[in-house]
């Protein structure tokens, strides 16, 4: 008789497949389920950017900087690109310079570099000269494509062992097992449920109670830039310092989170922050907005990816693009502030969620976290 421990894992994203990973290796029978054909959710909906820098100080960030790690070390052996190209955070209002200058000196970290104008323009020829006062480096952060890197981690799951179960629908957790939409039960010693908003029909009393509502976000992805121009860095412009926890307790935080509101009213009132990320190809994934609800009209708005294109021209000087792909992103997020919500509707039952956009970023030290708790 098979004495081997099994771990069942409903959702195929990259929650789901750190945590079959982590759990195949400690030694775990791992079958995933998911309700598609493959990876369609959040996912793959996101901008590959691993963030370390929008973490908050001390071990959220060590976090961070292990899932960093992990994708760097797991590239060759799975099989996908990643680019440890950094972040480029640039400031154009006197607030917002004031942020970084605090933040960089808040961090004794040699990976943090302000940046003068003039070093901008040597090293980073697409950034807007215009108006900037300064930059932050931030050597920390990588690129991965989301969509052929979650394929590639699918495949290198399979081949490692894990089974992989798609188009298999979870319906219900009974004591030990789960059954899904075709009648099939897949019996467990440890459940991870990681689908995103579909985990409310597996536990929709648990999620409402701990919560949790969804954010949409409105994303794009241009052609190739011409000549294979490369950006050099991720970059991002003042908005994004009053987006991410890292700059919270930055002093100067309030008076410029006060300017763009009053500057940038519509902007406020959209959730429109501005990352703009490079891959392979030479494409960008452009984005995004934020919208906040239980439910979402389904039309795509056009006066909101205008606003995403104007932030984006205050910090960058890129030629002529065009956008190729338009697409809606959808995670779930915590009203409490938290990031990583950990809930246990049952014994041997963990669900996980809520990653506040970071879950590239901050999967592989929770799945860690999550099957060194079962020992």
């Amino acid at each position: 008789m098979n004495s081997q421990k099994r771990c069942v894992i409903v959702g195929a994203g990259v929650i789901g497949q750190t945590h079959a990973l982590e759990a195949f290796r400690a030694g775990y029978d791992v079958t995933v389920i998911e309700r598609d054909a493959r990876p369609l959710g959040a996912s793959v909906r996101n901008f590959g950017t691993l963030w370390p820098i929008g973490c908050r100080t001390g071990s959220e960030r060590e976090q961070a900087l292990e899932g960093v790690s992990r994708w760097k070390k797991l590239a060759p052996e799975v099989g996908y690109w990643i680019d440890p190209c950094g972040s480029l955070s640039l400031a154009y209002r006197q607030e917002a310079w004031e942020v970084l200058q605090e933040f960089g000196q808040n961090h004794g970290d040699d990976s943090f570099q302000l940046m003068t104008p003039a070093e901008v323009a040597e090293g980073y020829p697409l950034a807007n000269l215009e108006r900037l006062k300064g930059a932050l480096f931030s050597a920390r952060e990588s690129v991965v494509q989301a969509h052929s890197t979650m394929t590639a981690m699918t495949g290198f799951l399979a081949r490692e062992g894990v089974k992989m179960s798609f188009e298999t629908p979870a319906i219900k957790v009974h004591d030990d097992e789960v059954e899904t939409g075709d009648g099939r039960r897949f019996a467990f010693d440890q459940l991870v449920i990681a689908a995103g908003r579909e985990m409310r029909v597996l536990f929709p009393d648990e999620l409402k109670a701990a919560g949790i509502f969804q954010s949409r976000l409105q994303m794009m992805r241009t052609t190739p830039l011409a000549g294979g121009q490369r950006l050099g860095a991720v970059m991002v412009g003042d908005l994004t310092l009053c987006h991410y926890p890292a700059f919270e307790n930055c002093a100067s935080i309030g008076a410029l989170r006060e300017r763009l509101h009053e500057e940038l009213p519509e902007h406020h009132a959209h959730g429109v922050h501005v990352i703009a990320a490079q891959h392979e190809d030479g494409s960008l994934t452009l984005g995004d907005s934020h919208e906040y609800g239980h439910d979402f009209d389904p039309g795509y708005d056009s006066g909101v990816e205008s606003l995403i294109l104007e932030a984006l021209g205050e910090f960058t000087r890129l030629p002529k693009f065009e956008v190729r792909k338009r697409w809606h992103g959808i995670y779930l997020k915590s009203t409490k502030g938290i990031t990583q919500v950990v809930l246990h509707p049952r014994e041997n039952v963990t669900m996980v969620t809520a990653m506040g956009g970071l879950g590239m970023t901050l999967s592989w030290g929770l799945a860690r976290r999550t099957v060194q708790s079962w020992s």
